[in-house]
């Protein structure tokens, strides 16, 4: 087995490559640049799980910094406002006054982000800070020294209601209406479209820039196996590339699991990588993606979207829209929403007029076990 394996098949970790992202990273970076007007400077990312939403949040963040930007990483889910002003007051050095304020008592550039002075601090007590007032000040701030900060926030789809309907007003206001240099990128499931942004109460987050995270093009999928070899010293023949590229159907996270375990299936250190090595490496990355993947997926999908996966499980290969309609007894109609419910979620995918294939050769093995445990 071959040492420092440079693959990394796990959730939130950036790739050793981020293939295939440059023109979302590069609108997102245009839009940090530009300022305010930019219509990718409040922005969504929406993706399935394992596409790599939290990987180009990642990138995002490192070219903010690296352009002098202050920046908060946070998720969506619980107490989201009061963590955010709590990070708000963190920067600002963490005094505020008695109305809630934050008190920035000086600024010096660094170069890289900024360093404050620190007011004499006053603990939070019975005065709520709320999110607006703190994003305000330190907004006006950085105009001054012409930097900005940027918010991120992941897993959208876990976020509560009133504290997204909260940030979202707030965003609204520092962002677009007093034209402060706060930007956010934000990312989340495809299931957003049912929940957050259905929410008319959340009109801001509607209106905010879309961004898909889909599947890899084949060139992109090989780049992603063959730059990270490379840099460690290994090598990949043409055929085995070829193999890997076919089996992973551009899912990221499925390029990391057959990366990693091809790279500890071979014999050489540094690697030498084969057809035997990658299939080793392919056969035990599907055994892992039904626990990884596919059983988290099975658990938030209705009864009719199993059904409807179960019926296609019946076919060795791909299966069509037809033949669902005769084995579900539904209209084309209905079969059609189905369809498009499951290809938005990621679990199968369209290849043609009328014709739909799982989009990981995996699942019609596991859909047919008896072992299943969703």
């Amino acid at each position: 087995m071959a040492n420092g394996n440079p693959f990394k098949p796990s959730f939130g970790a950036s790739p050793p490559v981020l293939a295939g992202r440059t023109g979302v990273l590069d609108a997102l970076g245009e839009a940090l640049d530009s300022g305010t007007g930019h219509p990718d400077f409040t922005s969504l990312l929406v993706g399935v799980r394992g596409a790599g939403k939290t990987a180009t949040l990642n990138a995002v963040q490192e070219y903010a910094r690296n352009r002098g930007w202050l920046v908060i990483a946070e998720t969506a889910h619980g107490d989201l406002c009061n963590r955010l002003a709590a990070a708000v007051l963190e920067l600002s050095g963490g005094g505020h006054d008695r109305g809630g304020r934050p008190r920035l008592a000086g600024i010096s550039a660094l170069g890289v982000g900024v360093e404050f002075t620190r007011a004499s601090p006053v603990g939070v007590g019975a005065t709520e800070v709320r999110l607006r007032s703190v994003l305000t000040d330190l907004g006006s701030l950085l105009t001054s020294e012409r930097i900005g900060l940027l918010i991120t926030l992941d897993e959208l789809q876990g976020g509560e209601p009133p504290e997204l309907r909260e940030f979202a007003t707030t965003l609204q206001h520092v962002t677009r209406r007093e034209s402060l240099p706060i930007a956010f990128v934000g990312a989340g499931l495809p299931s957003i479209d049912d929940t957050v942004l259905r929410d008319s109460a959340i009109t801001f987050l509607q209106r905010c820039s879309r961004h898909e995270i889909a599947e890899l093009s084949d060139a992109a999928t090989a780049t992603a196996f063959a730059e990270p070899i490379a840099a460690h010293g290994g090598r990949i023949s043409d055929d085995a590339l070829r193999r890997a590229v076919e089996t992973s159907n551009g899912y990221p996270f499925m390029v990391q699991l057959i990366g990693f375990h091809s790279w500890r299936a071979a014999s050489s250190d540094p690697p030498n990588l084969q057809i035997a090595d990658v299939s080793s490496g392919i056969a035990e990355a599907e055994r892992r993606l039904p626990h990884l993947v596919l059983a988290p997926m099975w658990r938030s999908m209705s009864g009719v979207d199993r059904r409807f996966a179960l019926a296609m499980a019946q076919d060795d290969g791909e299966t069509s829209t037809a033949d669902l309609s005769k084995r579900l007894g539904r209209s084309s109609s209905y079969i059609s929403t189905y369809r498009s419910r499951l290809i938005r979620a990621g679990f199968i995918r369209s290849t043609g007029h009328g014709r739909v294939e799982f989009a990981h050769q995996a699942t019609r093995a596991w859909l047919r076990s008896p072992d299943r445990t969703p």
